[in-house]
């Protein structure tokens, strides 16, 4: 069976630049594709992250045009190769991409020129196809900074006989982030009038880039079938609810899978006792260390430990925390939060923090190797995002025994199965209406559980045998990949 080639144009990929979700799905994701035979390579701007971890590159093409607005810009291009082997090429073009920051900086913002940095970044996808003399079936595209490949595509396939039969794949990550610039930026993407109307990529006046993606795309996708459902709400559509009913027909939801080798409690390096789910007792000394590690009282081990992991965002729920965090403090639990983003949140947690020091750790950080220790040490971790395009906490939480309390919303309603509806199959607790007293009430109802022992620990099992590997995903986007392919 000949398998479609397939281009991903991401704007980060695991490991070599990374601030959040996107750049899992675009590094392992290629990998597990690859596994099943598909001729899949990446494309990313060379970050100046990528050469200070000083992965090995090859050069590839040096000096190549790419018209922006009124410029020709000069890119060059480098190849190397992922751990898994798959193909990856950057995009170097020092003046937009050598910064400290992929999009923007924690003080000043989204960078001015975003809208130069990804057209040229997109435009170079196909100055890419013909410098390696291969035109894929697919250009799997994702989020807004890629957006606009769509549209070149659209024009390409009707004037260059190489693109005929390729077609485009967007993936929406997070809807509400949507590359939206004033009017005047219209004249650096180089397309025709028509394209900056409503049926194009106009929106309110402005040039809004994922909807470029949106409209000129021939399938659709996001991270969870519940996101695939709730962004064509106009309560969590952005606007765009009205665009994506209208291509509900391509629109389909596939929920993310995980890196099941580098989140495994069996063989993790970075926990300090292993476990599985016939032998739990390595994750009852994980807890055990990580509270001396914290500095928590002794006792501290005899009380459920939740966490969460996450940015520090209104998103995530935090406005419910804050609003029961004195309530949370009464129960007979400890609460540890790792993360950084906005000051206002973590300048109240710290509040918390230091009203009480005996059952509450902020850890405003990121530390991959503390992560690992957090969640292989908790009993429940936290997820009380408004809205969650997918998530991939709740899924590695499953993973090593620790029990998810998730607001039902998108990707977490999907892979979190209510105990409280699913006594025998259940592997979570979920509260459904975004309120704070029903975030305490799930919370209250899970430490009730906690007391049951032999239910728990059935609970904690039937979590850890849940398949969420890429394998599954990669299937449902490779037959994806075949319509489109069978379309052109």
């Amino acid at each position: 069976m000949k398998y479609p080639g397939v281009l991903f144009c991401a704007s980060e990929v695991s490991p070599y630049a990374k601030t959040g979700g996107l750049a899992d799905v675009a590094g392992a994701l290629p990998a597990a594709l690859q596994g099943l035979g598909c001729d899949v390579r990446i494309f990313m701007p060379l970050y100046r992250s990528v050469r200070e971890q000083e992965y090995p590159l090859t050069p590839l093409a040096r000096d190549l045009s790419v018209p922006v607005g009124v410029h020709d810009y000069t890119v060059h291009l480098w190849e190397s190769r992922t751990a898994a082997g798959v193909p990856v090429y950057f995009l170097e073009k020092d003046e937009f991409f050598d910064r400290g920051f992929l999009y923007g900086t924690p003080t000043t913002g989204d960078y001015e020129d975003n809208a130069e940095r990804f057209v040229t970044f997109c435009r170079s996808a196909f100055l890419l196809c013909n410098r390696l003399n291969w035109y894929p079936s697919v250009f799997h595209l994702h989020d807004w900074q890629t957006g606009l490949a769509a549209a070149y595509l659209d024009r390409l396939r009707r004037r260059d006989s190489n693109f005929a039969h390729s077609g485009a794949l967007f993936t929406i990550h997070n809807l509400a982030y949507q590359g939206i610039f004033p009017a005047a930026h219209f004249g650096l993407t180089g397309l025709p009038a028509e394209a900056f109307s409503p049926q194009g990529m106009e929106f309110w006046g402005n040039c809004n880039f994922l909807k470029a993606g949106l409209v000129y795309s021939d399938v659709l996708t996001t991270v969870s079938r519940g996101y695939s459902l709730e962004i064509q709400t106009a309560a969590l559509g952005h606007g765009l609810d009205g665009v994506l009913r209208e291509r509900r027909d391509r629109l389909h939801g596939i929920l993310n899978g995980i890196d099941t080798e580098a989140w495994n409690p069996e063989t993790d390096p970075l926990i300090p006792c292993r476990y599985s789910a016939t032998d739990l007792s390595g994750k009852r000394r994980c807890k055990k260390e990580l509270i001396a590690e914290l500095g928590l009282p002794a006792n501290s081990r005899e009380i459920p430990l939740l966490s969460m992991i996450s940015r520090l965002a209104d998103q995530k729920g935090f406005d419910l925390i804050e609003d029961i965090m004195n309530d949370l403090m009464e129960l007979p639990l400890s609460l540890v939060i790792l993360g950084t983003g906005d000051a206002l949140i973590e300048r109240r947690l710290k509040e918390f923090a230091n009203l009480h020091p005996e059952k509450l750790r902020l850890l405003a950080c990121f530390d991959e190797s503390l992560a690992h220790r957090i969640e292989a040490a908790s009993d429940i971790f936290l997820m009380p995002s408004r809205y969650e395009p997918c998530g991939l906490n709740q899924m590695y939480s499953l993973r090593y025994g620790t029990v998810p309390v998730v607001h039902a919303t998108g990707g977490l309603d999907d892979s979190v199965i209510d105990v409280m509806d699913h006594p025998e199959s259940g592997t979570g607790l979920k509260f459904r209406e975004y309120r704070a007293s029903n975030l305490l009430e799930t919370v209250s109802a899970a430490l009730a559980f906690h007391r049951e022992k032999e239910r728990w620990t059935a609970m904690q099992r039937r979590g850890m045998s849940q398949d969420f590997s890429w394998n599954r995903s990669a299937g449902e986007y490779l037959d994806l990949y075949r319509l489109i392919a069978a379309r052109k």
